[in-house]
């Protein structure tokens, strides 16, 4: 992950390929892995990388290269990580591949201040995108009590609450370098899913946001979305719209207008 007074975000491609339009002047990256061959071919490590952590080596190459201060911590990323940080609006951007490193960015969104969750997925050649604010439905409500506002989204774990849950498998859980060396990863999802997520990204900053959630499929071409509509988002929390609308006894502490 990588980490900011203000933002978090996975080390992978979809993490760092937002960096270089940030005007923050300190980041953190948090990442417990080592340089290993099979992440040569896929990511952005040179053979004289092998056996160094890569949180260091990617503060080292892109501080100097966009001149801005990174510092490294070569370790699993924990909730107090991002929380001690947290001083205005932050947002946590996860490109994780297993449940326990989900279940400690969705700790984040319980302290009770402005965080937003993005959290990026894929399989071999399908993926998604989600983004919310909100772990439990009970602060849903009210979102959309005035019209021309959303003021809440469902977090990634309240959309799809699996992606907390080790899934039942007879196989192996590959990461992403082996399952794109197995050829069980396109060459291509991992930089259409980056797109997305950057898209998603910039219009939540800049206040154009329509969606909360994108599923992308590689081999068939397609995208279809999920927007900020009392409609969409009362399908995905099981609630009514008019939970969604009606006026919320005190404001949400992590409430934002988009």
């Amino acid at each position: 992950a990588v980490c900011d007074e203000n933002r978090t975000y996975g080390s992978n491609r979809e993490g760092l390929g937002i960096i270089p339009y940030l005007d923050s002047t300190s980041l953190t990256f948090i990442d417990p892995d080592r340089v290993e061959t099979k992440n040569i071919p896929r990511q952005n490590f040179i053979p004289s990388d092998l056996g160094l952590p890569k949180a260091s080596v990617l503060a080292a190459r892109y501080g100097w290269q966009w001149g801005i201060e990174i510092n490294a911590i070569a370790a699993p990323f924990k909730e107090n990580m991002a929380t001690l940080r947290l001083k205005h609006l932050a947002i946590c951007i996860g490109a994780v591949d297993n449940p326990e490193a989900r279940v400690e960015i969705a700790k984040v969104l319980e302290n009770g201040k402005s965080v937003f969750w993005l959290d990026c997925g894929n399989h071999y050649d399908s993926g998604q995108v989600l983004l919310g604010s909100q772990d439990k439905v009970t602060n849903m409500k009210g979102a959309f009590h005035i019209s021309t506002f959303c003021t809440a989204l469902p977090s990634p774990a309240l959309q799809h609450p699996d992606l907390l849950v080790e899934q039942e498998t007879t196989e192996k859980v590959l990461s992403c370098e082996e399952a794109a060396i197995v050829n069980a990863q396109s060459m291509s999802i991992n930089h259409r899913i980056a797109d997305e997520a950057l898209d998603m990204l910039l219009r939540l900053l800049s206040g154009t946001l329509t969606r909360f959630a994108t599923y992308v499929n590689c081999k068939h071409g397609t995208a279809w979305s999920r927007f900020n509509t009392p409609e969409e988002v009362a399908a995905v929390i099981g609630e009514t719209e008019q939970y969604l609308k009606a006026t919320p006894k005190e404001s949400n502490s992590q409430s934002e207008m988009f």
